[in-house]
């Protein structure tokens, strides 16, 4: 009887593996990226689930003996994968050497790829610090750099060719850097610190056009401006913060660029006195500016020092109103300087960073909606995280908005001139307006083809293929 009991456990233990056995499931709350304590230990990430309870340093516990690099800055999922870039590969008091651009599987976080290095010189020494990442195909993507955007086959992980007049005119590590970028379809939309906004054609990776940051008349003299970050938002338009110069220092002025991606036309936005958007060009973060999916909103944080900011402003697009949406002084805390919050994609709240002191351990993650209620406060563990930015497992940042099923992908979403569509078998593919009017039908064959959206007027479309329709939107 023993020896059956025994053969009985042995059999369940087989049908019914324990959950440590089972692969991680990192899809039902917020990833929080961390710089950690820069000349201590390499970066980390956390993950804040649904239920308030916090996992920490996810990516050492699902991929034992490995580590993030030092001064992980921008995240990004896309295709299934997340993408994330670290300043250097290891910190000067860490033990491990991880990497400047990380692979991990989105779901899981177990390590695909690090890559140490993006570009060297001719002795193997490193001339390109990671900034961030986009992706363009499930082929390839850019890294943009201390010294240029670099094109990153995304099939086999590896570095390509740097785009050319994207690099640094060799002025030092943080004189000419590239940082945020966006994608509509046809171009990259990417800012670099003192030659602007570079229109790249992510077709023939070369620089299209290159649109200059404002110069402005102060007392008789001439001052030149500086862009800081880029973002879009709902009704498709993007946004330029820009910074009282180039140096990188931080200095704001009271207004911003709305930017048009199909006429490259540019509008200053003239903003109440002390509400100038956030650079941070010489210590780089993505910025805590960024752009409702759900709202035609913009958010940023009220740049007053590098370690005392507290306000969160909002920009109504459609109401031309600026206003301060949330002061976190008014519970006792200070918003981190990195990009500080982001909105969730889906549920339109903002999650942000908070700590009480740059010399203190204590780190607080609140939830707030979009109206400005608190509807979370998440204590974390005493350590010096440092946080980076959120990342929401939610969305995949192959388009603006979410658009993935089984059947087909397809990126990007919104877009102006055309679409890919990657069929997992081969297809009839339609497109109808809202009418009903059928405005596109072809058989694809299994694979990635391109679908020209450039003769049809903006509106909301519906792709039907393999039996599954998807909304696409053309601003």
């Amino acid at each position: 009887m023993k020896k059956i009991f025994t053969h009985l456990l042995l059999l369940a233990a087989f049908v019914f593996p324990s959950r440590a056995q089972e692969a991680a499931d990192y899809t039902d709350g917020v990833f929080i990226l961390n710089e950690d304590w820069f000349g201590h230990q390499n970066s980390t990430i956390n993950f804040l689930r649904t239920n308030g309870e916090w996992e920490y340093r996810i990516f050492q516990k699902e991929n034992p003996g490995k580590e993030l690099g030092c001064t992980s800055q921008y995240g990004e999922i896309f295709d299934g994968r997340m993408y994330i870039i670290s300043k250097q590969a290891r910190d000067m008091g860490a033990s491990v050497t991880g990497g400047r651009i990380t692979v991990c599987d989105a779901k899981t976080l177990q390590c695909i790829k690090q890559l140490e290095t993006i570009a060297t010189d001719e002795s193997g020494n490193s001339i390109a610090d990671g900034r961030a990442f986009i992706g363009i195909t499930p082929e390839k993507g850019y890294i943009s750099t201390s010294n240029g955007i670099y094109v990153f086959d995304l099939k086999n992980l590896e570095i390509g060719n740097p785009i050319p007049d994207t690099g640094n005119d060799g002025g030092g590590l943080y004189s000419a850097q590239c940082g945020t970028m966006l994608y509509n379809g046809k171009y990259v939309f990417a800012i670099h610190q003192k030659k602007g906004l570079l229109i790249i054609d992510a077709e023939q990776d070369r620089v299209y056009r290159t649109i200059a940051a404002p110069t402005d008349t102060e007392n008789g003299t001439e001052k030149p401006r500086g862009f800081g970050s880029i973002v879009q938002s709902k009704d498709g338009s993007m946004w330029l913060s820009v910074a009282a110069d180039v140096s990188g220092r931080g200095a704001t002025v009271d207004y911003f660029m709305k930017f048009n991606p199909e006429t490259f036309d540019t509008t200053r936005v003239e903003l109440p006195a002390g509400y100038g958007l956030p650079s941070s060009w010489y210590a780089w973060t993505a910025d805590a500016f960024c752009a409702s999916k759900q709202q035609n909103k913009l958010y940023w944080k009220k740049q007053s020092g590098w370690f005392t900011n507290s306000v969160i402003c909002c920009y109504d697009i459609d109401k031309g109103v600026c206003s301060e949406f949330f002061d976190t002084q008014s519970i006792g805390w200070y918003l981190y300087c990195g990009a500080g919050f982001r909105l969730h994609p889906e549920t339109d709240e903002l999650y942000c960073s908070l700590y009480l002191d740059n010399l203190k351990q204590t780190y607080l993650t609140l939830r707030l909606s979009n109206t400005g209620e608190i509807k979370g406060q998440y204590e974390m563990i005493d350590n010096y995280w440092f946080p980076a930015m959120p990342i929401f497992p939610a969305t995949d940042n192959t388009a603006l908005d979410n658009v993935r099923n089984t059947a087909f992908t397809v990126y990007p979403n919104p877009a102006t001139d055309f679409i890919h569509i990657t069929l997992h078998e081969a297809s009839t593919v339609e497109l109808f307006d809202l009418s009903g009017k059928c405005v596109y039908r072809d058989r694809l064959p299994e694979g990635t083809t391109r679908i020209s959206l450039s003769t049809l007027p903006s509106g909301i479309y519906l792709l039907k293929a393999n039996h599954t329709i998807e909304k696409i939107i053309k601003p």
